[in-house]
């Protein structure tokens, strides 16, 4: 999540939807007080991270500054296919990380443990994995900090209703992202690309700009539709078949 008081605008950041590169870009102009890392938030009462949803957000002094709010979508199977390595490199490399106390380390060392242990089962194979995950993992944003995968309506919308003033896609990114910074009245610090993969970057997207449904199975394809419907209709992605 980015905070600008100088600017009047708040970028919130749904997991897997390009929000590192956005820091890269415009990340001078952040003055969040709050940490991008793990860490227990006092107004919300639990540990968090910058991928704060629009609920949490709004429990916030900042939500209350009448601030410009803008977000970033992607289409469920790319985000979810990219989540899934997320998971993968997250039970790998986050239990090396620094934490700011044992506290917080210790809950998310549990958090990692319960998606090492999904990962586990599914022998870190991304259909299985996906066959196991359950509509409860990904509906309740407060159970797992850890896990990245809720929704992207969690960051825009509240009852149906969009709630942010600017909704981009990362199908359009630089498009969408020139616009953003127009209509906010600033320039990017860079064209920066932060955490894209070799492979993703070279990934050529379908015709309606999805990387990696090709790589579903129709089965795979049906459980995203059903976990996500709430995204496809409100964002208007095509579902597959």
């Amino acid at each position: 999540m980015i905070i600008s008081h100088r600017r009047r605008f708040v970028i919130l950041a749904p997991w897997k939807t390009a929000s590192s590169t956005i820091r890269a870009r415009l990340g001078t102009l952040c003055e969040s007080p709050y940490s991008a890392f793990y860490h227990l938030n006092p107004d919300l009462g639990r540990v968090v991270h910058q991928h704060l949803t629009l609920a949490d957000f709004a429990e916030l002094p900042e939500s209350r500054l009448g601030y410009r709010t803008a977000a970033f979508v992607r289409n469920p199977y790319d985000r979810v296919y990219s989540g899934f390595h997320q998971l993968i490199r997250d039970v790998s490399h986050q239990p090396r990380a620094d934490f700011p106390d044992e506290e917080v380390r210790a809950l998310v060392m549990m958090q990692l443990a319960e998606n090492y242990a999904h990962l586990g089962r599914a022998e870190f194979a991304f259909e299985a994995w996906l066959a196991l995950l359950q509509e409860r993992q990904v509906e309740d944003a407060g159970r797992n900090s850890s896990f990245p995968l809720h929704p992207a309506n969690y960051w825009t919308h509240r009852d149906g209703r969009q709630e942010v003033d600017f909704i981009g896609r990362v199908e359009s990114f630089e498009t969408d992202f020139d616009r953003l910074c127009a209509e906010l009245g600033v320039e990017a610090d860079s064209r920066a690309n932060a955490n894209v993969s070799a492979r993703e970057s070279e990934l050529a997207g379908d015709e309606h700009g999805y990387r990696y449904a090709a790589r579903m199975s129709s089965g795979a394809r049906r459980k995203v539709n059903e976990l996500f419907r709430e995204d496809f209709a409100l964002f208007g992605y095509e579902q597959l078949t």
